[in-house]
């Protein structure tokens, strides 16, 4: 009996650290991956990267809706495992047959985190530019101010990096203040022990949301972009309407939580007690009208978020800004119960109103306050727009070496014509 508590015990602690080893593979997996799609479209058009993001966010749509179908169709555990063996060989025997095709080379040697650190430390240390000696000029060419000024003035960083660091910096808060925004687009909490507070679905309909998200891409794609791309608006613009619109659910959560205190509004009872055990709405068509709104969300916040980061995050931190935002996002549920967790210990479900209704306000005036602050940044926020230097000499250097090697390879494959050239020229010089 002793050694079958033991083993249990051994079992437990074992499938506890495959379960934290699962979820750190996950996290690097879905960390690593898009900035390594990207990376291999080099030269790309916007919309061929832009569908990049979309096929990287279909992937974790496919798997909700495959989670919902086992669920629903109670399928076996050994057909699981079988399906889960198939798509990892799946995987590892695509990754050797097309390993030789794909860019490996490492993006950068430097971490960018000891880089931001180094960079605000000189700028701490050095408020003024040192004086540079007219001497340092005597040279054949004339030095680059800052490039160069890397070797001879003091200065242990180039031009490139130093504004890398101020896009990272002028990035960051935007990024922190969009994935907090995104914890509190929901109408539950969900607690420590994963009790959830407020309104849960068993049967939620999730195929809902997958065919309204991939709706909405394929009429932009095919429709709005191509007829009223001069009316779409900047990223910036429609990360605010993506905010716009969580406040609005918010807003639209605390009048429902209102309407639960009376006798016609009992579908939306949980909204207004927000209860550990809240009771199972049986209104379909709220739960189509809140997947409809979620995919909407999920298309014009998250979306257009990742792909304005990639747009104007530098290459080498793109791993360590991607890593931020997935970070929080994957939080959200533990900020938005340290928003409800006052409310759980110092109000009771049976005051005035309900308690749903002052979370659920307080939680709309927080996403208030987070879409005005969005928009003070995004006002301030300065573009990285990226110089690309011609050098008309390289140019014409290519070209001509491109037109000598074209001459050579022609005059290979015509070994013939290119014998009774030579003699005729031969002839023509003896004469």
């Amino acid at each position: 009996m002793l050694f079958v508590s033991y083993t249990c015990t051994i079992c437990t602690y074992l499938l506890l650290s495959l379960f934290g080893l699962s979820w750190i593979t996950f996290a690097i997996v879905r960390v690593t991956l898009l900035p390594f799609n990207i990376d291999q479209l080099i030269g790309s058009s916007s919309g061929e990267l832009t569908a990049i993001i979309h096929w990287h966010n279909l992937g974790l749509i496919i798997a909700s809706a495959i989670a919902a179908a086992i669920y629903s169709f109670h399928i076996e555990t050994l057909h699981l495992f079988v399906a889960g063996i198939v798509c990892v060989s799946a995987v590892l025997v695509s990754h050797n047959l097309f390993n030789g095709y794909l860019d490996t080379t490492p993006v950068n040697t430097v971490n960018p985190v000891k880089l931001i650190v180094r960079v605000l430390c000189y700028a701490r240390k050095h408020k003024y530019p040192e004086n540079r000696s007219a001497l340092t000029y005597w040279e054949e060419e004339a030095p680059s101010r800052l490039d160069l000024g890397k070797d001879k003035y003091g200065g242990p960083f180039t031009e490139e990096e130093v504004e890398d660091v101020k896009t990272v910096l002028r990035l960051i808060p935007l990024v922190v203040i969009c994935a907090v925004a995104l914890a509190f687009n929901e109408e539950n909490t969900v607690g420590l022990r994963l009790e959830i507070y407020g309104c849960q679905y068993p049967d939620r309909l999730d195929l809902s949301f997958c065919i309204t998200y991939v709706s909405i891409i394929f009429l932009h794609q095919f429709l709005i972009y191509p007829c009223f791309h001069k009316y779409i608006p900047s990223m910036l613009k429609r990360i605010g309407i993506g905010l716009t619109l969580i406040v609005f659910v918010n807003i639209l959560n605390t009048g429902l939580s209102v309407i639960g205190n009376y006798k016609f509004g009992q579908t939306f009872h949980c909204l207004t007690a927000f209860v550990d055990n809240p009771s199972t709405t049986s209104n379909r068509q709220w739960i189509i009208f809140s997947n409809i709104i979620d995919a909407v969300i999920w298309y014009m916040y998250i979306v257009v978020l990742v792909e304005f980061i990639l747009a104007q995050c530098p290459k080498s931190m793109r791993l360590t800004i991607i890593g931020l935002w997935f970070c929080i996002w994957r939080l959200k549920s533990t900020i938005q119960f340290a928003l409800f967790l006052p409310f759980l210990h110092y109000m009771s479900p049976e005051v005035s109103l309900g308690r749903g209704f002052y979370y659920l306000l307080t939680q709309a005036i927080v996403s208030l306050l987070l879409l005005l602050i969005y928009i003070f940044l995004a006002k301030i926020y300065k573009l990285r727009v990226r110089e690309v230097e011609i050098n008309i000499h390289e140019i014409a250097e290519n070209h001509t070496i491109n037109d000598i090697e074209q001459e050579e390879e022609y005059w290979r494959k015509n070994p013939m014509e290119f014998s009774s050239q030579s003699t005729d020229i031969i002839t023509s010089g003896y004469q």
